[in-house]
């Protein structure tokens, strides 16, 4: 006889993302084992005011008011609202496939200390424009670490990426998502690097399907680089049993790393990094799209070095 299937909350914490809110809120809770919806929002532009207006008409939306502390505070907020056995944690631009909580909580099923993750594939442009480089720079990064996680299962909690993944609600509660030290960008992979250290069992699964909605502009793509850096040398700091420096930066050719090198550089990054982004953006301009995505992640690499030494 089948174990019976845990119930399920989904916890979605949102941040300037109001245009697409409702279609997120609408695909997972066109899921009928969802019990709940607990949208956990930080932003004055409307989101909130949005999210009531849903929750009368569907009474398992649950808008939670905190203010802006980050995406850990506001996973941590949202499980503590939330009452069902499992929490499945939806970024606010991802789109759920039909059936995923349900998918999410057979996998649950008779099953303790698991975290499981499941795949969204990023929404890559039909045609492409200018500054579309960062989303397919990301859905390629994201395949990647994909692949990775089905070469080698342990690399799921140490690299791990949270817009679709679930666990038990006792073992998020017990472990927390704010941890010691505050991460602007990697708060997913060190939570991932606490739950391998509280002993939980990462597994990734194609099956569970959502789609990534993804969409950056050069100066949020620049700037998350930036922090990426810095996390990465906390990370390496806090967790040096379980991550290495090889894993800290992308491998390049050798004349591309001299580069990144010379252009991340005390005083010289100064002007070699306006030059960097001017080039991106032209690049766009006149459609060199091979030139364009070349040039980012260039840029991307020197900021990376730059945060990782904490220059600004």
């Amino acid at each position: 006889m089948s174990p019976p299937l845990p119930s399920v909350s989904v916890v979605i914490p949102t941040y300037r993302r109001v245009a697409g809110l409702a279609g997120v809120v609408a695909a997972i809770g066109a899921d009928r084992h969802v019990s709940e919806i607990v949208v956990v929002d930080g932003c004055r532009d409307g989101s909130y005011e949005l999210l009531k207006e849903l929750a009368e008409t569907d009474p398992r939306v649950r808008p939670v008011w905190q203010e802006n502390c980050g995406d850990a505070a506001a996973r941590q907020t949202g499980v503590e609202y939330a009452s069902e056995e499992v929490v499945l944690f939806l970024d606010d631009d991802v789109l759920a496939g039909p059936g995923l909580a349900e998918a999410h909580a057979r996998v649950h099923a008779g099953r303790d200390g698991l975290v499981l993750v499941g795949y969204m594939p990023v929404d890559r442009p039909a045609v492409r424009r200018a500054g579309d480089f960062s989303t397919l720079l990301y859905a390629d990064e994201y395949e990647r670490m994909c692949a990775r996680y089905e070469r080698d299962p342990s690399s799921i909690l140490s690299q791990l990426w949270m817009g679709n993944l679930s666990l038990r609600r006792s073992d998020a509660l017990r472990i927390g998502f704010v941890g010691p030290r505050l991460l602007r960008y990697h708060g997913d992979q060190e939570f991932g690097l606490r739950c391998r250290r509280a002993g939980l069992v990462g597994r990734f699964d194609r099956a569970l399907l959502a789609i990534h909605a993804h969409r950056r502009d050069l100066e949020t793509f620049a700037g998350q680089a930036w922090l990426r850096g810095a996390d990465r040398r906390d990370l390496l700091e806090a967790f040096p049993d379980l991550l290495s420096p090889a894993e800290l930066f992308d491998p390049l050719p050798p004349v591309a790393r001299a580069a990144v090198g010379l252009a991340s550089a005390p005083l010289l990054h100064r002007l070699a990094v306006p030059v960097l982004r001017g080039a991106v953006a032209g690049a766009g301009r006149v459609r060199a799209w091979s030139a364009e995505t070349a040039l980012a992640r260039l840029l991307r690499q020197v900021e990376l070095r730059r945060g990782y030494h904490g220059r600004r």
